[in-house]
């Protein structure tokens, strides 16, 4: 099996909620990654592993795997974490397809805590899940991803800006589409029962 590397985005959908945290707060929080001590002091009930926290399809897919993988995902409010990183509900996401660079400026100050966790990950396997929008910021925050293992797996539409040798690219259609791939791909180098 090896060293497999899944790497994603965040989603909409949380575990907790956000009603709750809305109410606790007056609002929900959002790319204010400079308020997140006070946050984290307000909804440290609410305070989850980011694998945990996010609650789409995908992530149930990859729940299932999480003693075969190490997931990192990519976050609008925290740039990259790693999938144990504890988070708070937050409510952001990154939908323009070119660089916004403040954003970015606001993760080289506050987040991209397990950017070095990932690029010190020697994986054998590496399965990149992005979307179009967070896909153009991942390669802005990770020089060369074709380096992340040595066999990449890059799950998008036909928009994927990941193009080297060891690139294999499945072009999927659609959320259930993707979780598909994933979950195969995922059995294919895990087994079928993790």
């Amino acid at each position: 099996m090896g060293k497999v590397l899944v790497v994603i985005n965040c989603g909409k959908t949380k575990s907790v909620d956000m009603d709750i945290v809305k109410a606790r707060l007056g609002k929900v929080p959002g790319f204010d990654l400079e308020n997140e001590n006070e946050y984290r002091r307000l909804l440290s009930d609410f305070v989850k592993p980011a694998i945990d926290m996010y609650d789409g399809p995908e992530f149930k897919a990859l729940r299932q795997f999480r003693r075969c993988v190490n997931v990192f995902i990519l976050s609008a409010r925290y740039g990259l974490i790693h999938g144990d990183r504890s988070i708070i509900p937050y409510d952001a996401y990154l939908s323009k397809t070119r660089v916004d660079e403040p954003i970015l400026d606001r993760w080289r100050s506050y987040g991209n805590w397990d950017l070095d966790r990932l690029m010190r990950g020697n994986w054998d396997v590496a399965i990149i899940r992005l979307s179009k929008a967070y896909l153009t910021y991942f390669v802005k925050v990770v020089e060369d991803p074709c380096k992340l293992g040595r066999e990449v797996h890059v799950i998008a539409g036909k928009y994927n800006s990941i193009r080297c040798n060891n690139v294999i690219n499945h072009h999927v259609k659609g959320i259930g589409d993707s979780r598909r791939v994933l979950k195969k791909l995922l059995s294919d180098v895990c087994g079928s029962s993790s």
